[in-house]
């Protein structure tokens, strides 16, 4: 049985440079294909559909650089959130003995992204380092999302971004980067459920 992370905090450290769909994608969804009057609203529905889908999914979308901050070290493995994993930068630590940021060696540990989510496996001949008594004494930089292109992402994830982008703009109501499966009709209710990460 596996032990759940305690994710302490995850800031964004690079944001993505791309959008899982494209304006034109939405558009046509609209059928506004020639009408550019509501190109720049719909940029910002893209994005608010972007962050609703991934809050709700429990995933990265689109290649994002992030930070995880940990406490204290919390078993043998590491699970990293926002899955899919592409890659981790680094383990750093606050050490006990030089109470300054280290970096953890790469013969340390082992990287597996095949899973869900992604996990850090601390070697069987290797021990976590002692930690100085502080507040996020772990920083481990990553790297998650299905990829840099918008034909990385999975076509169920992209239908749901373009469903939720074309309500949103249809329906005069605030836009929710929370949960939307309530909010949404019911095909797309199901479609988000089919893809939604869950901790085990």
């Amino acid at each position: 049985m596996h032990r759940q992370t305690p994710w302490n905090r995850v800031v964004t450290t690079t944001a993505p440079s791309t959008r899982p769909v494209s304006l034109d994608r939405v558009k046509r969804s609209l059928g506004l294909d020639n009408v550019r009057d509501f190109d720049t609203t719909l940029m910002e529905l893209i994005a608010a559909a972007t962050q609703a889908v991934q809050n709700d999914l429990g995933r990265c979308l689109v290649e994002t650089s992030y930070t995880l901050y940990l406490n204290k070290w919390p078993g043998r493995e590491i699970q990293l959130p926002y899955p899919p994993l592409m890659s981790v930068t680094h383990v750093k630590y606050y050490g006990d003995a030089t109470e300054t940021l280290d970096t953890l060696s790469t013969a340390d540990y082992t990287v597996s992204t095949a899973g869900d989510p992604g996990v850090i496996w601390l070697n069987e001949d290797k021990d976590w380092p002692d930690l100085m008594d502080r507040p996020q004494a772990i920083e481990i930089q990553f790297k998650a999302g299905y990829g840099t292109d918008t034909d990385d992402v999975p076509a169920a994830i992209q239908a749901v971004v373009v469903m939720t982008a074309s309500y949103f703009f249809d329906q005069p109501l605030p836009v929710v980067t929370g949960t939307i499966a309530t909010e949404l009709p019911l095909g797309v209710s199901r479609l988000i459920d089919s893809e939604r990460f869950q901790r085990y």
